[in-house]
Order: C-alpha cells, then sequence, then structure tokens
C-alpha cells in the first residue's frame, strides 16, 4: 500500500512539473522592438517583482501539498470501506482522516496567513 502511495506521489509530482514546465507557449509573434523576430512571452507578466514570484510559487507547493491531502483523505476513506469491522483497520482508516482533515486545515490557513504577508510586503514597497 505504501509503495503504491508513494508512486502517485511521484506521479502527481512530475505531473506539476511538467505543466509548469510546458505550460508556457512560444509565441511566434513579431516583436517590435527587436525588428520582428520571434519573442517568448513572459508567462509571469508584466512587471513582476520577486514578491509575486514568491507568492506564485508558495501557491504552486500550497496546491500540491493540498492534492497530497486530498488523496491521503480519499485514502482513508477507501481504508475505512474495505476494513470489513476489523478494529485495527478501522482505527488505522480513522487516523488517516483526522490527519488527512488536520492537513487540509494547515494548508488552507497557511496559505490565508502568508498571502496576508506578502501583501504587507508589497504595501509597503
Amino acid at each position: 500500500m505504501k509503495k503504491i502511495a508513494s508512486i502517485t506521489v511521484l506521479i502527481l509530482i512530475i505531473s506539476l512539473f511538467g505543466y509548469a514546465l510546458l505550460a508556457p507557449q512560444l509565441s511566434l509573434a513579431a516583436n517590435e522592438t527587436d525588428g520582428g523576430g520571434p519573442s517568448l512571452p513572459n508567462p509571469l507578466g508584466k512587471n513582476v517583482d520577486l514578491l509575486t514570484v514568491m507568492l506564485r510559487v508558495m501557491q504552486i507547493a500550497l496546491a500540491a501539498v493540498d492534492i497530497f491531502a486530498l488523496f491521503m483523505f480519499i485514502l482513508g476513506g477507501f481504508e475505512f470501506l474495505i476494513s470489513a469491522g476489523n478494529p485495527n483497520m478501522i482505527k488505522k482508516a480513522k487516523d488517516t482522516l483526522i490527519w488527512a482533515t488536520l492537513g487540509i486545515l494547515v494548508i488552507t490557513l497557511s496559505y490565508s496567513i502568508l498571502k496576508f504577508i506578502f501583501e504587507e510586503i508589497q504595501k509597503g514597497f
């Protein structure tokens, strides 16, 4: 069971990084500043500072951890369904559900707190 969970997590991580690498599309539109050659659009947008980049990295990291916590919540429910009345399996399933729920709450709260901190820092600049 641990092997399946670790393979699933590895596939999710590879998928997230693959999406991040393939998301920016090559634009062959003419660039007015260099005489009309091909150009790459900035995937982060115009006028991006370090705090914005840090906020986006934090969002991606927390989203990945949130996906993992959701997966663990589903896994706990599945364990509960297949426990067949075995008290040890029921306890393990309940523990998984409780810890996954706490993980989702901590991730949500940490995102809110960090976003507030970054917004206050940006107001100072």
